[in-house]
């Protein structure tokens, strides 16, 4: 029997090992649990409170010592119910508060920061920024775009989020390294009236996007480092870097 599915539901790797034990042995004592489940007798204590908590098993003491069973499975969907009222409850709580946290975060935006964001997780939380701030209509512009070193995920990366970029009504203008100009799977979703493409004959891994106030330098190494700056003077400034670029670039 094999319950590791049950990690998607919030279920740790020690609370599967001790209720797939329990399962097996149906009541026993802490030491029985421990032997069954290579649980460390140590951590089975912290274990079962949290299985309890959650509802899953039950307890009852006998002559001064603790027994524990498995609950009928059934409270494993009550389990996620209550879990699904916390989240409601949580999504109330943030909704209260978004206003306030809007205007600070838009406060902010006003100054300049600067963040870094690694792996291609970092590289993700750059692009839904970018379709979340981002509109129809609104522009982004792109020069230095590269293969990268990770070829074949950066041409499924950036067709992913292209395809979104351009469903959105985002335009976008690009200058791409000449080696680029071969990738066909790549290129493919870089079509008018959503982008704007041109090329020229360099190659580098690092590239720079421009968005809002937003400046990010994006660097396509194995594991993609970005540098995010946001000033409306520093993306201002690169704007006209990019404007010069676009006009020597070549279709």
């Amino acid at each position: 029997m094999n319950l590791e599915q049950l990690r998607s539901i919030g279920l740790t790797k020690g609370e599967i090992k001790v209720y797939q034990a329990l399962l097996e042995l149906g009541e026993c004592t802490k030491t029985a649990l421990a032997k069954q489940s290579k649980v460390t007798p140590s951590n089975i204590y912290d274990i079962t409170n949290r299985l309890l908590e959650k509802g899953i098993i039950s307890k009852i003491t006998k002559n001064g010592v603790a027994h524990f069973s498995p609950a009928h499975p059934r409270h494993l969907l009550s389990f996620l119910e209550r879990k699904q009222e916390d989240i409601e409850t949580e999504k109330q709580v943030v909704a209260s508060l978004f206003p306030m946290l809007l205007k600070q975060f838009e406060h902010k935006d006003d100054q300049t920061t600067v963040e870094h964001f690694q792996g291609w997780n970092g590289l993700k939380t750059v692009f839904e920024d970018l379709l979340a701030e981002c509109g129809k209509g609104d522009e982004n512009f792109v020069f230095g775009a590269s293969r990268g070193e990770q070829r074949e995920q950066a041409d499924r990366f950036f067709s992913k989020y292209s395809k979104r970029r351009a469903e959105q009504g985002i335009l976008t203008r690009i200058i791409f390294n000449e080696d680029v100009r071969t990738r066909r799977q790549r290129m493919s979703v870089f079509v008018r009236p959503a982008y704007d493409v041109r090329f020229l004959a360099q190659s580098t891994p690092t590239e720079v996007l421009i968005y809002k106030n937003r400046t990010c330098i994006i660097m396509l190494l194995a594991e993609p480092l970005v540098v995010r700056i946001t000033s409306k003077e520093a993306a201002a400034s690169f704007k006209q870097y990019f404007d010069a670029l676009w006009k020597i670039a070549k279709k």
